[in-house]
């Protein structure tokens, strides 16, 4: 017993380092199969802080448009699994529509601890793309009565390069030290002013808006000791 206790007190800081604290981070656990758009809360412990509609693709989908491979966006494998989700973002004579999901984490972050943040991204059909996303951490969730962009201050996520692979996965990270209690993660774009990159689009039907959109997989957020310590999972 005492040896038992001795190995899972040497164990422990290597447990605590590993953990990812994000649930469902593939999207794999659902609660139903997707068969429209909007329909992120079909992946569990997944939601949409506002009343824009971040979508949700599963091959277990009975209609193509919200299978994986070959969908409504274009399609892409999973990284990993069977499941992802989708988030589009667009601006059209100064109108904006920004989707967000947001998860509640398996335990409340810890104060002055740094944290890596992590993701799989793959740009669908889009006329535009962007540079980075980004992931806000904080207390309480948010609740947007709208679709706008939320104004709040975020960590970006990015890789050096724009996101325009349509063909493969690009892994995205970030850095954070908490403030202490944190318990939500919201990911989207929640860059001010016009940061659209002009790529050739796939999709006519994007041609007469700024728009772009990302599939998300493999969510991570995981303690580290030193910001060396980020990278992709």
């Amino acid at each position: 017993m005492i040896r038992s206790i001795a190995l899972f007190i040497m164990f422990l800081p290597v447990l605590l380092f590993a953990q990812n604290l994000v649930r469902n981070p593939g999207f794999e656990q659902k609660n139903s199969c997707p068969e429209r758009p909007g329909q992120i809360s079909h992946a569990d412990f997944w939601a949409s802080p506002s009343s824009a509609t971040p979508d949700y693709f599963n091959d277990c989908s009975t209609y193509l448009d919200y299978g994986t491979e070959f969908n409504l966006k274009g399609g892409q494998v999973a990284h990993t699994g069977h499941a992802y989700a989708g988030l589009q973002t667009h601006l059209l004579n100064r109108n904006e529509f920004f989707e967000y999901i947001q998860s509640k984490l398996d335990t409340a972050l810890i104060s002055g601890q740094l944290y890596c943040i992590t993701a799989f991204v793959s740009l669908g059909r889009s006329a535009y793309a962007f540079k980075g996303l980004g992931a806000v951490l904080s207390v309480t969730e948010f609740k947007s009565t709208n679709a706008h962009r939320l104004n709040v201050p975020y960590i970006p996520l990015g890789n050096g390069n724009y996101l325009v692979d349509q063909d493969q996965w690009m892994c995205i990270s970030g850095i954070y030290k908490a403030k202490g209690n944190e318990r939500l993660l919201t990911l989207g774009s929640f860059s001010p002013g016009d940061e659209f990159w002009n790529i050739q689009t796939r999709s006519h039907t994007d041609s007469l808006f700024k728009s772009t959109y990302y599939f998300i997989d493999d969510v991570s957020l995981v303690a580290i000791r030193d910001s060396s310590d980020c990278k992709c999972r």
